[in-house]
């Protein structure tokens, strides 16, 4: 009998260092995913409460979903960096350089970026739940019809998210052992030179301040401004946009509200009514019964605001008609209901110098010919 000897089988073997690295590797991912799940699900639920008591939990749940989980999954990154590097330094062991850059990479590099990390998140979630702020305040504002300005609203928490992101990059560069002091010396003159460079941008943008601040118009408003008329369709922090009554989009720079005289037609209390009427020089004798009517007329009119002057007179003599003054206020601001209300005014003003059996006049001319003489 004739034995064969067989070969030993071929054994590879795993170093249990390897094994290990390998081991934390699909821990750590698999902590990320389950971590990112639970959370997003958790943060997805409370974000959807947006009615009763817990509103403003969901503006902080709805703020913190995205950055909670960009945290993580960077996080985690930075983790599977340093078990790579701790793989590279098993396999090029007896590498003195090699393990100097794995050591620096370990112990200096990754946490500077994990902190990097931290304080991007946690600005990003602080710009987050200011905007989300806003858009809840929006909201309740609508709801609710306050007369809560929204532009306004809308710039001053802009100007916030600003201030977030400029305290955001000042943390991390403290955290990171800046010397700030030294930079913001340097940064408040550099700051100064682009100051003057552009202090025409300064002056529109504090003047936009000072409009949002002072208030003097809103949105819809319609306003006259250096001879510019029409509504104001958006308040920015630079430039104005009013809408002109023939469509016209006019760019006003935000600096011009600070020095110029602005009328806000708006903000008015009242309307006008200011006619003038003319009546036949023949009717002399009805004038002043034409205008006993119209005062009486205006007097007992639920449209005219009676606190506000109501008069009718004489007006003077023209050049072919009698002239009868009137001025009068409305209750209403509304230029709609103003017409509406001067046309049934008017027109009843009419039936009552017709009903004296006046007329009104209308331009003549006499012209006197000398009698011809025959010699």
């Amino acid at each position: 009998m004739i034995a064969v000897a067989t070969p030993d089988p071929v054994v590879t073997t795993i170093p249990t260092d390897l094994t290990n690295m390998l081991t934390m590797l699909a821990v750590v991912v698999g902590i990320a995913i389950v971590s990112h799940i639970v959370l997003a699900w958790l943060l997805g639920r409370l974000s959807r409460l947006s009615r009763g008591r817990l509103r403003w939990g969901g503006v902080f749940a709805g703020a913190l979903r995205f950055p909670a989980g960009l945290a993580i999954w960077l996080v985690t990154a930075t983790w599977i960096v340093a078990i790579g590097a701790g793989m590279w330094a098993h396999y090029s062991q007896g590498d003195d350089a090699i393990a100097g850059d794995v050591e620096h990479l370990v112990t200096v590099a990754l946490p500077a970026t994990r902190i990097i990390i931290a304080v991007f998140c946690g600005t990003v979630f602080c710009a987050r739940t200011v905007k989300r702020t806003q858009e809840l305040l929006e909201r309740q504002a609508i709801e609710t019809e306050s007369d809560m300005d929204i532009t306004a609203l809308q710039a001053l928490f802009g100007i916030a998210v600003v201030v977030v992101w400029i305290l955001g990059i000042i943390v991390g560069m403290q955290a990171l052992g800046m010397n700030m002091s030294a930079i913001l010396t340097i940064g408040g003159i550099g700051s100064a030179a682009f100051a003057f460079a552009s202090k025409d941008v300064i002056a529109n943008f504090f003047g936009g301040i000072m409009v949002l601040f002072n208030n003097p118009f809103r949105v819809g408003d319609w306003v006259v401004v250096k001879g510019v008329e029409g509504g104001i369709e958006r308040i920015g922090l630079y430039a104005t946009l009013i809408r002109t009554s023939d469509k016209r989009l006019v760019y006003i720079p935000n600096s011009t509200f600070v020095s110029s005289v602005i009328e806000n037609t708006s903000k008015r209390n009242n309307r006008r009514l200011s006619e003038t009427i003319g009546v036949r020089y023949d009717d002399f004798d009805s004038v002043e019964l034409v205008i006993n009517d119209v005062q009486s007329l205006l007097d007992g009119d639920g449209d005219i605001d009676q606190n506000q002057p109501v008069r009718v007179n004489f007006g003077g003599y023209g050049d072919s008609t009698i002239d009868i003054s009137i001025l009068a206020y409305t209750q209403t601001t509304s230029i709609a209901d103003f017409v509406k209300i001067r046309e049934r005014l008017m027109l009843e003003v009419g039936r009552i110098v017709h009903r004296h059996g006046a007329d009104f006049a209308f331009p003549t001319m006499t012209v006197d010919m000398p009698t011809s003489t025959s010699v």
